[in-house]
């Protein structure tokens, strides 16, 4: 019996993943973190009760069926997420870096989850899938308040969102929400407008050392000339 729950299992797994190649682009990054939050909390609550109450076949049951659900909402909600989310929130100047730290995370926390939960299951039987329901339902508010919608747009457009956000002190998800999505001239335009180009010149130039010069530097000295000579006399 436990090969056939493991094979539906898997093929709940593999079906499941095809919606995602769709909903990442039509949904949003955004919404599918809160429905696969939501989701994944109400399967392990369902699976928790079942495993917590009398064990009968219909219990059993529930709780396998708890396990199913949470493996659907995973696998088109959440599971692309981590490898597509992280490199669109990073500025360019940290990108490598914050990509990195986020994809040995993921490894790390995979590698916790699979050595540690059948002891945590062994030793609690009911109380690891309350604990992973917790975390999930734990996230949803900070999903909510601190993760902006970046799907359908340019990198610099969210370059643009977390400097807006941080000027205008606002959370980045509500400037999302209120910004229109932007043409590359308008996105010139507007990182202008608020000096966010000059920024970035300004902190490179002070990471440099003494009589050296950035490239973006030498591209922003670069543009300055050319704009003077361009200038009517």
């Amino acid at each position: 019996m436990s090969l056939v729950l493991g094979g539906v299992f898997a093929t709940v797994y593999a079906l499941s993943t095809i919606p995602s190649f769709f909903t990442v682009e039509k949904l949003g990054r955004r919404p599918l973190f809160l429905i696969g939050a939501s989701g994944q909390g109400i399967s392990f609550i369902i699976t928790m009760a079942c495993l917590a109450a009398p064990d009968t076949p219909n219990n059993a049951k529930g709780a396998a069926v708890g396990l199913y659900l949470y493996i659907f909402f995973f696998a088109w909600s959440v599971l692309q997420l981590p490898w597509v989310y992280p490199p669109e929130i990073s500025p360019l100047r940290t990108r490598t870096a914050a990509v990195s730290v986020s994809t040995c995370t993921n490894w790390i926390c995979n590698f916790a989850v699979v050595m540690f939960t059948p002891l945590f299951i062994s030793s609690t039987r009911w109380g690891a899938y309350l604990f992973f329901a917790l975390m999930n339902f734990i996230w949803i508010p900070i999903i909510f308040l601190f993760y902006p919608e970046t799907a359908g747009r340019r990198l610099e457009e969210i370059d643009l969102i977390f400097a807006k956000a941080h000027l205008e002190h606002k959370p980045a998800y509500r400037v999302a929400k209120e910004m229109p999505k932007l043409s590359a001239a308008e996105i010139e335009a507007e990182a202008e407008k608020i000096g966010l180009f000059e920024a970035i010149i300004d902190t490179e130039a002070g990471s440099a050392s003494p009589g050296e010069e950035t490239s973006s530097s030498r591209s922003g000295h670069a543009s300055d000339a050319a704009s003077v000579a361009n200038k009517p006399q």
